[in-house]
């Protein structure tokens, strides 16, 4: 009878295990394998010491780092044929019907020494990290695992909700669809005749129905800018979904375009030599303090031309947001021009950046809900004679190294994600709840966290959080 309990699946590998030691030792006592053995390295004695006797030492050596340099990569001549596992253990059933314990394949001082390794392995990895307490290590095993099922679920979710890719023009309305343009100035109509009645006509109302200024590009090229033709709002900070906000209001105040590298220009809207209607930005400059001051000059002149021009910039925002092109990622093009430039090009614009951040962002909040979880439910084993704050220092090190582990582990890679697309989610979920309740599993990844270079790194952020619970302690 055996001191441990086996899975069926446990029980099969036994029997796979036995089945491979009796083929071995059957080899190994087999006497005329050993014969023939024996004789083929007399005669490759004999052959050495004859060729040594004719003074052909370097020859020897030449051939014999010619063979091991040929051996390196050399390819199978005879490719084994690779056997399903349910074959493997359909010959093993044959080979031992009943069945077979870990006592019947090791002795009891092989069993020992594995507890042995087992207990160095755990007491090196309490030194490591300060965990020695069985509950603490329970938790730091589940805190593991629900970071292992985060990164694993988490491509799942990206892929269903488009996380990364680019959008289809072909599904997005021109910049002068029609319907835009009617939505436009049905809500441009709203806003006037809100205020008309109460407050009566005035510069506002210009600044409602007029083209925007950093809409303009004519004159860009003589004036040596570049405005990146059709894609001109990647250029102008009125375009930009947070900029614009601040800058785009700005401009429509004082008829300037304010570009990526914050250089401002004053624009034109008449021809100085006809008098007629014509857009252009000209060589005049505008420093942002003078803009500023000509802003507050117009907010000073009627106090609804601030709410006008932001109406007015919200109302081109989302007339733009929808369209082919799009609006721009935030910020990026004063941070990073040429890469702004390549996602914008790629039809990756905000919307797609904002979908991308809202799934990071749910990402974030499930990494911060598993710890809360785990930091409760932890909590709820504390003693009453235990001092709070030492406890929290236990918990602090349990989600700091369950993250460590999970991200950077080559064991937890090549167990879990080796093929992860053949996997469900729940047969995932499965999976790690199957690996991380199995000691020999853990005992590899502990062994892995010991001679990895992360135990280095995440000791030192371990002594970091005693001090700061030691200086509170003596400020207390």
């Amino acid at each position: 009878m055996s001191r441990f309990r086996y899975s069926d699946d446990e029980m099969d590998i036994n029997k796979v295990l036995k089945m491979n030691q009796d083929t071995s030792d059957s080899l190994l006592g087999d006497s005329d394998l050993k014969a023939s053995r024996s004789a083929a390295d007399s005669n490759i004695d004999a052959s050495l010491e004859l060729l040594r006797s004719l003074g052909k030492e370097k020859e020897i050596h030449k051939l014999s780092t010619e063979i091991a340099e040929r051996g390196h990569d050399r390819p199978l001549e005879n490719k084994p044929q690779l056997e399903s596992w349910n074959e493997i253990v359909a010959q093993a059933n044959l080979h031992e019907p009943n069945p077979v314990v870990l006592e019947d394949i090791m002795t009891e001082s092989e069993i020992q020494n594995v507890f042995a390794e087992l207990d160095e392995i755990n007491k090196q990895f309490s030194g490591k990290t300060s965990i020695v307490n069985r509950t603490d290590l329970s938790f730091l095993a589940i805190a593991t695992a629900l970071q292992v099922t985060k990164s694993l679920v988490f491509p799942y979710v990206a892929e269903k909700f488009d996380y990364g890719k680019s959008f289809d023009p072909s599904e997005r309305l021109a910049h002068n669809d029609k319907s835009i343009e009617r939505a436009h100035r049905e809500a441009n109509d709203r806003f006037r005749d809100k205020h008309k009645e109460k407050h009566g006509t005035g510069h506002w109302i210009n600044i409602l129905y007029q083209t925007v200024p950093y809409d303009i590009t004519k004159g860009s090229k003589d004036l040596g800018i570049n405005m990146g033709g059709k894609y001109h709002r990647m250029y102008t900070l009125g375009h930009d979904p947070i900029l614009g906000w601040f800058f785009g209001t700005a401009n429509i105040l004082t008829d300037c375009i304010t570009f990526h590298n914050f250089n401002t220009n004053r624009i034109s809207r008449v021809d100085p030599v006809t008098g007629g209607r014509k857009m252009v930005i000209t060589p005049e400059v505008v420093f942002m303090g003078q803009m500023f001051k000509e802003c507050y000059d117009e907010v000073r002149a009627d106090f609804l031309n601030l709410p006008a021009a932001l109406f007015a910039q919200a109302q081109h925002l989302k007339s733009d947001e929808f369209t082919k092109l799009g609006l721009p990622v935030p910020l990026l093009s004063s941070i990073n021009e040429e890469f702004s430039s390549k996602l914008y090009r790629e039809n990756y614009d905000a919307l797609c950046f904002a979908r991308d951040a809202k799934i990071v962002g749910v990402s974030f909040v499930v990494s911060k809900l598993f710890d809360i979880i785990i930091s409760l439910t932890h909590g709820l084993f504390r003693k009453a004679d235990e001092d709070k704050d030492w406890f929290e220092v236990r918990t602090r090190k349990i989600l700091l190294i369950s993250n460590s582990i999970a991200s950077t582990s080559t064991i937890i890679q090549t167990a879990i994600t080796k093929n992860p697309k053949n996997l469900d989610i729940g047969s995932l979920v499965n999976a790690i709840t199957h690996l991380f309740s199995d000691v020999r599993f853990i005992a590899k990844i502990k062994q892995e966290f010991i001679n990895n270079e992360i135990a280095g790194r995440v000791q030192k952020e371990i002594a970091e959080i005693d001090a700061l619970f030691e200086d509170s302690m003596s400020l207390s």
